[in-house]
């Protein structure tokens, strides 16, 4: 457990003492210490620590046909531009985004004094009293060596743990007649096992993403779909347009999280998501019962459809070997007959995947040495904005009075997730609006992770116009659904 509450200091004037330490070499710590270093003399000490052992964070670890399903412009660190010339609406693939993250570290390191310690876990993040007054203190240990322990101190250390994401494995299964695997085995399977069907569990991006990667290796495999609820994806066609239609149609995304804000009252979420369904998706009028931001194109969407053998809006339980052959047993009470050797994919979500809630930490210490990117006390659903808004917002001393908002992300997910997207949305959007009236227009047009930038400057202006018009009112509303929602659900939701 990691705390991060005031102590009395433990300090050895041996210990070494940095500027910053940050925790987390995945996108939302390299755009906090990307932000941070903004405020830092150059040649400054910068500790970055991390439990893998290269920068990316979960790309070191994400199955191999992963796409980015955003542009991926708009998927990097601060502003840096890719090194690449490749089409505006390209999805960057697994070791595209790593490399590029590794190459946005190196960008960084060249404006401080750097060290790193990959393969290194940290057991301790706490602000303490010092001589020089309260400081950052914190203990880690590489990973294979646990008894070398080691404690430094800055005078600001970052937190990124991001979102708890963790990797999945194969479903235990009663039946040793199917093969059960996880999407990071699923090509040297598939390769393995030609003529052998496939059984994608899980509705979410990484069961799209996988449904088709199968269908790319071999589009005459049968592949059923188990996708319990069932997930909606925002229509990247009509929303994230391409050539002449970013001038003329689609919408900003801001104006999208602002519709989904307003329409959340913080009890209807059925009517949220059926709102988003007939307005925003990739299948209007499909019943799916969930959205968890993922986007998809009508071609994607289109492909899959025609893919699939069979679709079952059910959960698998349990795969038992019957009288004549291996069956899949659904919550329902339902069998399917199913071949032997087939193949059983578990993609149930990665994030929140943890038996036990991550532990609950304020976003900013009581001296501001230590901000934490914590999907306990989260300031928005997307760690890597969290990383650059609440950066900057610490080192100009502005994360706090400003009416900024922090959500328990993790606990309302658990509990309800048509109710954590309402008050997502209506969190992201409000931080926002508040991040516009609080930060410089020049570093707002340096978040290069706004989807806002995938349309030209002109209509950007107009949206931005827009937001400032009606800024009192829908803060206002997001307020009162957020703390409709604390009440509601016994989360957490306050103003930082």
């Amino acid at each position: 457990m990691l705390d991060h509450r005031q102590t009395e200091s433990r300090q050895d004037d041996s210990e070494d003492s940095y500027a910053l330490v940050v925790i987390g070499a995945g996108i939302a710590g390299l755009n906090a210490l990307n932000a941070a270093v903004e405020y830092l003399p150059k040649g400054s000490k910068v500790l970055l620590l991390d439990e893998k052992h290269a920068p990316g964070g979960m790309w070191n670890t994400a199955y191999d046909y992963v796409r980015l399903h955003q542009p991926h412009p708009m998927f990097t660190v601060g502003n840096m531009q890719w090194d690449w010339r490749k089409p505006r609406d390209y999805l960057a693939a697994r070791d595209e985004v790593q490399s590029h993250l590794g190459r946005a570290l190196a960008v960084i390191s060249e404006q401080v004094a750097l060290t790193t310690a990959f393969g290194t876990k940290a057991t301790r993040c706490e602000e303490v009293a010092t001589a020089r007054g309260p400081m950052a203190e914190v203990a880690y240990q590489p990973i294979e060596a646990p008894d070398q322990e080691r404690t430094v101190h800055a005078d600001r250390a970052i937190h990124a743990s991001g979102l708890n994401y963790t990797l999945a494995e194969p479903l235990r299964l009663s039946s040793n007649k199917v093969v059960s695997i996880i999407p990071q085995a699923l090509r040297a399977t598939l390769s393995a096992n030609p003529k052998a069907p496939v059984y994608v569990v899980g509705g979410g991006k990484t069961g799209m993403d996988t449904i088709l990667a199968s269908l790319s290796a071999d589009p005459s495999r049968k592949i059923t779909l188990i996708k319990g609820r069932g997930t909606h994806f925002l229509n990247r066609t009509k929303y994230l347009p391409t050539g002449l239609k970013r001038w003329t149609s689609g919408e900003l995304v801001s104006r999208f999280f602002r519709d989904m804000a307003l329409n959340f009252d913080g009890e209807n979420e059925g009517h949220t998501i059926a709102h988003f369904r007939m307005n925003y998706s990739t299948d209007p009028e499909g019943q799916d019962g969930v959205f968890l931001y993922g986007l998809q194109s009508e071609e994607e969407h289109a492909r899959i459809k025609s893919g699939l053998s069979e679709t079952h809006t059910d959960y698998l339980t349990d795969v038992v070997d019957g009288t004549h052959g291996p069956q899949i047993m659904l919550r329902s009470g339902a069998t399917i007959d199913i071949d032997e050797g087939s193949i059983i994919v578990n993609c149930s979500g990665s994030f929140f995947r943890g038996e036990q809630l991550e532990d609950p930490v304020p976003v900013v210490s009581p001296s501001g040495c230590v901000m934490a990117i914590n999907p306990r006390s989260g300031f928005h659903f997307l760690s890597s904005v969290a990383g650059f808004f609440g950066a900057h917002l610490l080192y100009r001393d502005l994360l706090r009075g400003q009416g900024f908002y922090a959500l328990d992300h993790e606990a309302l997910f658990r509990q309800n997730r048509n109710a954590w997207v309402g008050a997502s949305a209506a969190q992201a959007y409000m931080n926002q609006v508040l991040a516009v009236q609080a930060l410089p227009l020049m570093l707002l047009d340096r978040c290069g992770l706004d989807l806002d930038r995938w349309y030209p400057l002109p209509r950007r202006m107009a949206g931005l116009l827009r937001m400032k018009s009606t800024a009192s009112t829908d803060i206002a509303h997001c307020k009162l659904v957020l703390d409709k929602v604390s009440d509601r659900f016994g989360i957490k939701a306050e103003v930082i």
